[in-house]
């Protein structure tokens, strides 16, 4: 194969030589045209000579029709032939050709006649003076009356470069064989395939004990055998006489260490021919199989750490992996649960070793050695070697009974304030060296403690997701979820709908700290008074829901329902004083009221309130009739379709400011109706009736379309950067052809689609995963940029973040209220935004009302914020005199 200089030196030459060609071979047409010229060769000018000489080329015809040759100069000068003498006839031009070459150009030339294509070959010539030279020829046909009439082209002398390649080869073959022979020690066997001879070297390199092996076959040593070698294949080799290259194998040495050498050799046969022996050479490569183990391991880890999911598997895998590669013994995780007491946890290894464990099965608890704790408290790995200079942690893990040797111990960090586990393996060897350990002890502590603080933010975020943050009840995302799953399998509810009375009292009177107390109260109350199949969860303010799991008759559901009562009735303490509240209740039953989760919320709901309505503090099971605010919703959404006709529906922007840049980057597009009965109303009073029918479609399309022109109206080479967002439902993204609309309406407006941002709820993926996934792709591939909306109110995002090709998240409005002082908002926003930055995903934060929100945001790196601070939504037209008086608005109150 050329190196690089010789592909480069083929490049210029070849360019030189199609320069050439378009100036030398319409002089040689001419020269087929004028037959009557006598002059021999081609005429051509001065500096066509002058380029044919620099570039070592020639011109070319062969006439067919009277079988003759037609040169340039330069041919001439090429194959050696006077000028004067005039070119040689075909037939006498072909015998000069090498032998080897001859019949390869003959039938070249006739392919390329008879199929009417291009000759490009190589072949040597024997020049007059007997000089062999390469030449390179390049023939195109020339067509007359339909037929091939003459080959004209180029020839090319490349005998330097051909002898070029030739030495190039011959240092490359030269370097092979130095790099064969560079070894660390000498070897010969016999005949018989037994260790004959060592050299000096092998003392040093791998040790005085390995020249017991002399006299005895490499497979026939199982003593210092390590790690399985692959000795049938190595038998193979040498009993079929084939050479051995780079065959690897591990031992181990008297004083216990790994080893891995690699021998290569060639058989050796005597002047008869019969076969004598092998002679070859070895290596130590103990280091370099070392890193390379490590490498493979750390590929493993990843890979188990991707597919597994829950960090227990992932761990007793990560054990077993660790114990396969490395030979070892096996090992387990120590968990603290307290100062001085471990926790046995996920262990993998030979039976042995797990039948060893038996009294520290996995939930028991022991008190930690000093050894343990010092690993603990110094964040640091310990190698002990031999294991008997711990006899207390070589009797806890039964050192003897399992041939152990030595035992590591790796500290894991899972959280900020300190190591919290061990992993504890034994070995029967031990390594070549200390880096070894080291490494691997640095390798597995980081990599492990990093996926555990990963999988500990999820697990937080998850929980935050599903669970109230004040209360610590399931939220409504987890009620729905846990209302969903036991209607699929037909299980008989009841849905107690129970809103507070009076509660506005207590913020009103002794302020929102007082009123918090007392919903933590009251969520404290309605968990102890329920059994433990049945759920309590908060959905928002002073409204609670308990769901009674199981077919009861409705006597005793109302039984419980007052019992309910009764508890939520008794005095709270707050501020030095008696409290008391009440409930209104309503109840729903599956399936009698309803067979879908919304719905059967919403008829406890419409029970709720006809208890409000008729003097609250009571229980109210749903009569079949829903109350006037949900006829209101199904008016709205029956009304809506009329209300685009009649141009009702318009969209209002809200900015979104980078925080670093203070610029506006974005505008997000957020429905309203101007109603001529309720006024201006916000998506939340008519959208939830319309997602459920298919209207939402053409709502989300007409939206779409609304925001792209009015981006368009904004000016692009005015805000060349500003993006505008749109809310799109799951329903409206899963929908046939809406990713071919959107391509075809930015087609049509020639907007950019990075200008584009599409906003999606978690509810879309989890309704339909792979699917979105794929939509997403597709969106990217666009070049739209895609947003979680409402991030850490759902789970999907916390399943399928890392699988999602999206852009970035959006924290919703419940984490950023109280910021900075708020500790358990701010960890969870530090959490999000830490796991973004690392997926490299943007993080924006909507609903900031207040300037500390802001500072806090900044300080917890989020990236992109919009909310009343920076303003409110507001129509298309006032957007351009918004940008305009932007600065004076962030030096008035944005960074105070």
């Amino acid at each position: 194969m050329p190196t690089v200089p010789t592909t480069i030196a083929l490049v210029l030459l070849l360019a030189m030589a199609l320069a050439a060609g378009l100036f030398v071979v319409p002089s040689v047409r001419e020269r087929v045209l004028r037959r009557d010229r006598r002059t021999p060769g081609i005429g051509i000018g001065r500096q066509q000579q002058i380029a044919e000489r620099l570039a070592g080329l020639g011109a070319w015809v062969h006439d067919l029709g009277d079988q003759r040759l037609h040169w340039s100069e330069g041919a001439f000068r090429l194959f050696g032939i006077d000028p004067m003498a005039g070119e040689p006839a075909p037939e006498a031009f072909v015998s000069a050709i090498d032998a080897a070459d001859r019949q390869r150009w003959c039938d070249g030339l006739q392919r390329a006649v008879g199929e009417g294509r291009d000759l490009k070959t190589e072949f040597r010539f024997r020049r007059p003076d007997g000089r062999l030279v390469w030449i390179r020829a390049a023939l195109r046909p020339e067509h007359e009356r339909g037929r091939v009439a003459r080959m004209s082209g180029i020839v090319q002398d490349v005998s330097a470069m051909r002898t070029m390649q030739r030495r190039l080869a011959a240092s490359e073959a030269k370097f092979r064989n130095l790099t064969l022979i560079s070894a660390d020690w000498i070897w010969e066997t016999d005949a018989e395939h037994r260790l004959s001879q060592l050299s000096d070297s092998i003392d040093a390199v791998v040790g005085p004990w390995y020249r017991a092996l002399v006299g005895r076959r490499p497979w026939e040593a199982p003593e210092f055998d390590f790690l399985a070698p692959r000795w049938d294949r190595y038998r193979a080799l040498v009993q079929s006489h084939r050479p051995i290259d780079g065959f690897d194998f591990s031992l181990v040495a008297p004083d216990g260490r790994v080893l891995h050498l690699e021998v290569s050799g060639r058989p050796v046969f005597d002047a008869a021919g019969a076969f004598a022996g092998y002679r070859g050479t070895g290596r130590n490569v103990t280091r370099e199989r070392e890193q390379r183990m490590l490498l493979e391991l750390e590929g493993e880890i990843a890979t188990i750490v991707h597919d597994h999911a829950t960090p227990e598997s992932a761990i007793r895998a990560i054990v077993a992996a660790v114990c396969t590669r490395l030979g070892w013994i096996g090992g387990l995780r120590l968990l603290r649960v307290a100062d001085d007491r471990l926790e046995a946890r996920e262990r993998a290894g030979t039976p042995v070793f797990v039948e060893g464990l038996a009294s520290l099965h996995e939930g028991a608890r022991t008190v930690a050695l000093p050894v343990e704790l010092r690993c603990l408290a110094d964040d640091g790995h310990a190698w002990i070697d031999p294991i008997d200079a711990e006899p207390g942690l070589a009797e806890r893990l039964g050192a003897t009974a399992a041939g152990a040797r030595a035992a590591l111990l790796v500290p894991i960090a899972e959280s900020d304030e300190g190591s919290d586990s061990l992993l504890v393996f034994l070995s029967s060897v031990g390594p070549s060296g200390t880096k070894f350990v080291t490494a691997l002890a640095t390798a597995l502590s980081r990599t492990l403690s990093l996926y555990l603080r990963r999988t500990r933010a999820e697990e937080q975020l998850r929980h935050a997701s599903l669970h109230d943050p004040l209360t610590g009840l399931p939220n409504r995302a987890n009620l729905l979820r846990t209302l969903e799953q036991r209607l699929a399998v037909g299980q008989a509810l009841a849905l107690l709908y129970i809103d507070l009375d009076r509660y506005k009292a207590i913020n009103d009177t002794i302020g929102h700290a007082a009123g918090d107390r007392a919903l933590v109260e009251i969520a404290q109350r309605l968990r102890s008074a329920i059994r433990p199949q049945d759920l309590a969860a908060r959905i928002g303010g002073d409204e609670f829901v308990v769901l009674l799991a199981g077919a009861a008759p409705r006597a005793e559901i109302e039984r419980i329902a007052r019992e309910l009562l009764a508890a939520i009735e008794r005095p709270l303490t707050l501020a030095e004083r008696a409290w008391f509240l009440s409930a209104s209740v309503g109840v729903a039953m599956a399936p009698e009221d309803a067979r879908d989760a919304q719905l059967l919320v919403r008829c406890a709901d419409s029970a709720m309130y006809q208890v409000k309505t008729e003097g609250r503090n009571d229980v109210r099971f749903f009569s079949g009739e829903l109350s006037a605010e949900r006829i209101e919703q199904l008016e709205l959404a029956a009304d809506l379709p009329m209300a685009f006709e009649r141009g009702e529906i318009e969209l209002h922007y809200q900015p979104v400011m980078a925080v670093g840049e203070r610029e506006i980057v974005c505008i997000e597009a957020l429905l309203r109706w101007q109603h001529p009965v309720h006024g201006l109303l916000r998506p939340e009073r008519f959208l939830p009736s319309a997602e459920q029918s298919p209207a939402i479609h053409e709502i989300g399309l007409w939206v779409l379309r609304r925001a792209l022109d009015d981006r368009l109206q904004l000016g692009l080479q005015e805000h060349p950067d500003i993006a505008v967002s749109v809310n799109v439902s799951a329903r409206q993204l899963v929908d046939d052809g809406f990713v071919l609309a959107l391509e075809r309406m930015l087609a049509e407006r020639e907007l950019p689609p990075r200008l584009l941002r599409i906003e999606l709820t978690e509810s879309a993926f989890v309704e339909h995963p792979e699917r979105t996934a794929r939509l997403i792709a597709r969106l990217r591939d666009l070049g739209v940029c895609v947003i979680i909306d409402n991030f850490g109110t759902g789970y999907a995002s916390l399943s399928y973040l890392k699988e999602l090709p999206v852009d970035g998240l959006k924290i919703d409005r419940a984490f950023v209220e109280g910021l900075p002082d708020d500790r358990g908002n701010a960890a969870i926003v530090q959490a999000i935004t830490t796991m973004a930055g690392r997926l490299g995903l943007q993080v924006m934060a909507e609903g900031v009302e207040l300037a500390a929100e802001l500072r806090g945001l900044r300080e917890l790196n989020c990236h992109q914020v919009q909310g009343a601070l920076i303003a409110e939504p507001m129509p298309p037209d006032e957007i351009a005199e918004f940008l305009e008086t932007l600065p004076a608005l962030r030096r008035l109150h944005l960074y105070r």
